[in-house]
């Protein structure tokens, strides 16, 4: 990777950074919005080289969307650079668990049932857990994935039985708009996670995690309480 471009992605990640810790002020000592933020770089179709510069810069979380990519990915990855933590954000089918249970840090989209009994069997079979988020459908877009909201509670009762398969938090990916259209969203999502919080204890289960924002509205989701927001472009340019 040449120097400019490596040190391009060093100055990105030091203005997100910048712009990360205002947005933290910003939002206050309200108990519910309160937790420390994780920047996730997502790294779908970048190449290699842009990873490890990021990684050369201090990034230690990456966003993959692409199950094989993230195979791919992980089987180059230079073995120094072993504390890096993948988080898995695309669309899941069952027969790509291979790829991502025991390989990732947290899934962030888990919207089934069928699929929290299928992460629990193959993380039963590597003799770990693995941790996931459920992905909300707030808006009620037919063409995007997402459990709407008034079946949450189901799919976190579904947990009360694995003891392989841990559902950590939340997610959405709210509708395309000017970030301030989007923050009735991230605050929707708080709330429903503190509603459930305040509900019947489930094993299995422990919502502290809000995965909210993108490059183009993470501030106001942080405003709103993420606790893990997920960059992309502001960090690595226009993917190739």
């Amino acid at each position: 990777m040449s120097e400019p471009q490596s040190t391009s992605i060093a100055a990105n990640l030091e203005s997100i950074r910048a712009r990360v810790a205002a947005a933290i002020a910003r939002r206050g000592a309200d108990p519910s919005t309160a937790s420390p933020v994780q920047l996730i770089g997502v790294s779908k179709r970048q190449p290699l080289a842009k990873l490890e510069a990021a990684y050369a810069a201090g990034l230690r979380d990456f966003g993959e969307n692409y199950a094989q990519e993230l195979r791919d990915k992980l089987g180059t990855w230079p073995a120094e650079a072993n504390d890096a933590r993948w988080h898995y954000i695309g669309a899941i089918q069952s027969n790509k668990l291979k790829y991502l249970v025991g390989k990732v840090a947290l899934i962030h989209t888990v919207d089934r049932v069928e699929l929290i009994h299928a992460i629990e069997r193959r993380a039963a079979s590597a003799g770990g857990v693995q941790e996931f988020l459920l992905e909300v459908n707030l808006a009620d877009e037919q063409q995007k994935a997402g459990v709407p909201p008034a079946l949450v509670p189901t799919l976190l009762d579904a947990c009360r039985a694995t003891a392989h398969a841990r559902c950590v938090g939340l997610m959405i990916i709210p509708p395309a708009a000017e970030p301030e259209q989007t923050r009735r969203f991230f605050r929707e999502l708080r709330e429903l996670r503190d509603r459930l919080r305040e509900g019947p204890e489930r094993p299995g289960v422990d919502l502290r995690e809000l995965s909210m924002g993108m490059s183009a509205d993470f501030e106001v989701a942080i405003e709103e309480g993420a606790t893990l927001v997920r960059v992309g472009t502001a960090i690595f340019g226009a993917r190739p």
